[in-house]
């Protein structure tokens, strides 16, 4: 019995030694990975890079060049169009905000308030003007085109090229991005959690632009609130303002070296990508009230990719061998890179905090509107409302018809890469950008409620399928799928080229054209002139007393707020003295008699569809060619 112990023992520890080798050979190899991440997050560094080097040269020169045709369409000439009603409205409040140092979060007719910080920077850097105003918004709509490199190990190097010059190139993508309204902020904050989580699971240590925008991030949180701290010490006494504010910047900046130190040294700043993605989701949050419907497609794609994959096994068999993605994007992964029970506590809480703080900072309008954070959440009961009642003349089929309007190549490549990646059911990702893309339609498409700056949501994802579509075309070992897949890919995007020229320069207020809603026709713009050309002449400048007094104005006061005098009545008002009178068609029967002892007939001016303005000069003031009111129409 002793010698068959002494065996048994002995297999026990030979099994042990070896189950320890086995250990420690798979502790070598991760080890061996993870030292081959690249310590940048630039999107070509992921990773083991075995690419030939003239193929990543090739591959940032077409990034550069992507990028430069975005920058080139969204910013150039932004004060082309005049500003859309809904862009008065936020002009309103930015104007508020930056004279007053005020906004308040009222979520019954106004939807988030990062739109209005953002553009703040903006407009104390560059001045409070329409380019500065749109250009906060371009801004984000280039850096959406920006991240779409970042899928370069998802959807291959073609298809994160393709994808980010058909965001580039996006007729509504550009239309949007050159408007001052929320939804391209809200569209870019999407793309950073996907991005910002993608990065997380492949347990990246943090790189140059993540610590950038984390630092950034950081300043945000806290700079402000000691600005708005050292105002209310120093009250009137501007140098002791400047000398409170100096020392409050040098304690935040203490402050952020010190937590950026922190969360570098956890993990080599990990799980930094999972705190960018969770405050790209709470300013989605902070951005819009749909933000759900976003979050929520989101989660079902995640769980629609794992059952397709189940469904796939039982029918077809094991899917090839992902060749593509770095890391397969599963629960088990994402679990892994949470790392152990102590680290999943921390970036839990610390995600948590994230989360709460800058939805707090945020609709608390940094900490001076308490009462925000509370209408934050009535918001979803208010939307619910309007999501049934408001802009529900479009049909079921709107999305579709704007679409195959104006999108076309988008929306053909999309479906084409969607079929291809759960045909081959090996790409997670693509399959969830082509759930992602075709839920958020879906559930766009079943909502009443339908403008047309919402399809960017889904023009987004359909972007990145279009481009993971070019990417396995290119790459097929077909000589003439090869060939195709360039072809649709150089179609694709001259067609969508001229359509974006078509659209932003040129049928800009063409109520025919999907994108263009009820906006301001560039006949407007003319009645500023006019009216900027009689208050010179009149000898008061912008001291000129202007009366409007038609019900419909919006977006005059954001081209008349430099001038003070300039009063929206909005409603029939005396006036005998005042420079000018603004008034509209629907007025008229009533013009002659309130207003042709003192006035003069000057111009008809369009100010959106079905809604023409009447500008009137004081007598003495009006050119010798200037009608009688009742000679209105002749």
């Amino acid at each position: 019995m002793k010698p068959r112990k002494r065996n048994k023992n002995a297999e026990t520890r030979g099994r042990r030694a070896e189950d320890a080798e086995i250990l420690e050979e798979e502790n070598r190899r991760e080890g061996e990975e993870e030292k081959n991440l690249s310590t940048s997050d630039s999107p070509h560094s992921i990773g083991e890079d075995r690419r030939p080097k003239t193929e990543d040269r090739f591959w940032i020169v077409g990034c550069v060049a992507v990028t430069a045709i975005a920058a080139f369409l969204r910013f150039f000439w932004l004060e082309l169009k005049p500003l859309h009603h809904d862009e008065g409205v936020n002009g309103y409040f930015l104007i508020t905000l930056f004279r007053d140092g005020v906004y308040k979060y009222d979520p019954a007719n106004y939807h988030g308030p990062d739109l209005y910080y953002l553009a703040l920077a903006a407009a104390k850097t560059f001045g409070l003007n329409t380019v500065s105003v749109r250009g906060s918004v371009a801004l984000f709509g280039v850096l959406t085109v920006v991240l779409a490199f970042f899928l370069r190990k998802y959807i291959g190097s073609v298809g994160s090229l393709a994808a980010a010059l058909f965001i580039a190139l996006s007729p509504g993508m550009v239309y949007i991005s050159r408007y001052f309204i929320h939804e391209m902020l809200f569209v870019f904050f999407s793309f950073g959690i996907v991005v910002g989580v993608l990065y997380f699971i492949e347990r990246r240590r943090a790189g140059a632009l993540a610590i950038a925008t984390m630092t950034l991030l950081l300043l945000v949180c806290f700079l402000p609130t000691a600005l708005n701290l050292a105002t209310l010490i120093g009250k009137d006494n501007a140098t002791t303002v400047w000398l409170v504010r100096l020392a409050l910047f040098a304690v935040e900046a203490l402050l952020v070296f010190l937590i950026m130190r922190m969360l570098l040294a956890w993990n080599e700043g990990r799980a930094i990508y999972l705190l960018l993605a969770t405050a790209s989701g709470v300013l989605l949050f902070a951005t819009k009230e749909t933000a759900f419907i976003t979050i929520g497609t989101m989660a079902i794609a995640c769980v629609c990719v794992w059952l397709w994959r189940v469904i796939y096994r039982a029918v077809f068999g094991e899917p090839s061998e992902n060749e593509l993605e770095p890391v397969e994007l599963t629960w088990t992964t994402f679990r892994r890179s949470l790392g152990d029970s102590s680290d999943v506590l921390l970036i839990i809480a610390a995600c948590v905090f994230v989360f709460v703080y800058v939805g707090v900072l945020f609709f608390s309008s940094f900490f001076t509107y308490p009462e925000g954070v509370l209408k934050a959440f009535e918001a979803y009961a208010i939307w619910t409302k309007t999501g049934s009642k408001d802009h529900t003349q479009n049909g079921a089929l709107a999305y579709l018809k704007w679409l195959l309007k104006i999108e076309s190549p988008i929306l053909l490549l999309s479906a084409i890469g969607s079929l291809i990646a759960f045909f081959k059911a090996r790409h997670r990702f693509p399959m969830f950008a082509a759930l992602w893309a075709y839920g958020l339609f879906l559930a766009y498409s079943i909502i009443p409620y339908k403008t047309p700056w919402l399809a960017i949501s889904f023009v987004l994802p359909m972007c990145v399928v279009a481009g993971y579509a070019v990417n396995e075309l290119v790459a097929s070992r077909d000589v003439l799928t090869k060939i195709a897949g360039g072809i649709l890919a150089v179609v694709a995007a001259a067609i969508l080229g001229y359509q974006t020229y078509d659209l932003n320069f040129q049928r800009y207020d063409d109520d025919t054209m999907p994108y263009v809603y009820a906006h301001t026709k560039r006949g407007f713009l003319d009645l500023i002139r006019e009216i900027e050309r009689y208050a010179e002449k009149s000898g008061e400048g912008k001291q000129a007393s202007i009366e409007i007094v038609s019900p419909d104005y919006w977006s005059m006061p954001w081209y008349l707020r430099d001038y003070p005098k300039a009063i929206f009545h909005g409603k029939f008002a005396d006036a005998n003295a005042s420079e000018m009178v603004v008034a509209s068609e629907a007025q008229k029967g009533e013009l002659t008699e309130r207003y042709a002892a003192h006035y003069k007939y000057v111009g008809t001016y369009p100010l959106r569809p079905g809604v023409e303005l009447y500008l009137l000069v004081r007598r003495d003031l009006a050119d010798a060619g200037a009608k009688e009111i009742y000679q209105i129409g002749d």
